[in-house]
């Protein structure tokens, strides 16, 4: 058994364990999501501040109002990217494309999260970085333009829906280089994500939150990958 006994979650509403219905009216918490089922089979106490719609920023945010409130765990997740490489959508149907961005940009978001590794470090807790799974892209085009002028954004991204996708593969990427960079252990849930024989159908209709389904794949990937976790302090 591991020597981990507490985690802290920094991350958007993935580790929340944020679910859509199938007619994409809800978008509600899970009654079950990973880093429960995962915490309950280990025996690891999970204080997940995991937040919906959250970018690197106000994770970032958060990671500081915790600590100064003395929050501490063994090990810390962070977990970001999806929020940050997106864009919102009523401005691109709406403003010159010439003045949309992506919600966090790419380099400000290697440097945040890198940030976030530092001041893990200097509150003794041991970073762990998480990517987020691939955008089911067929799911995803049709939730980001619902109610909104489907030409326009598919102007805005060259009628290539995929671009989203490779959007999202950079920031999962920038979470790689540092872990490379910064020695910092990673859990590639992308890549768990990857092995299976049909990745789609572990996310919801609305293309980028996990089901169900996939997260029981998440909780196997952390009971599995939790406890191989080195403390660094």
């Amino acid at each position: 058994m591991s020597e981990i006994k507490s985690v802290i979650v920094w991350g958007d509403s993935i580790l929340k364990g944020i679910i859509s219905s199938e007619d994409l009216t809800q978008i509600r918490p899970s009654e079950i999501n990973a880093l429960q089922m995962a915490g309950e089979k280990l025996a690891i106490e999970i204080n997940n501040k995991s937040i919906y719609g959250a970018h690197i920023i106000k994770l970032q945010s958060t990671q500081t109002k915790n600590l100064n409130k003395g929050l501490t765990a063994d090990i810390a997740l962070i977990e970001s990217g999806t929020n940050d490489c997106d864009y919102e959508w009523n401005d691109v149907c709406t403003k010159p494309f010439s003045e949309i961005t992506q919600k966090v940009p790419l380099a400000d978001f290697k440097h945040i999260a890198s940030e976030m590794v530092d001041t893990s470090r200097e509150n003794k807790i041991t970073p762990v970085l998480v990517t987020a799974p691939d955008l089911a892209i067929p799911y995803w085009k049709e939730y980001i333009t619902r109610g909104l002028d489907k030409e326009k954004i598919a102007q805005f991204i060259g009628h290539d829906p995929y671009v989203l996708l490779r959007n999202q593969e950079e920031y999962m990427e920038a979470l790689r280089q540092i872990a490379k960079e910064k020695n910092v252990q990673l859990i590639d849930m992308r890549v768990e994500f990857r092995k299976t024989s049909d990745p789609m159908s572990l996310m919801c209709k609305d293309g980028v939150h996990p089901n169900i389904e996939g997260h029981k794949l998440m909780a196997d990937v952390f009971v599995k990958l939790l406890p191989e976790i080195k403390k660094e302090f």
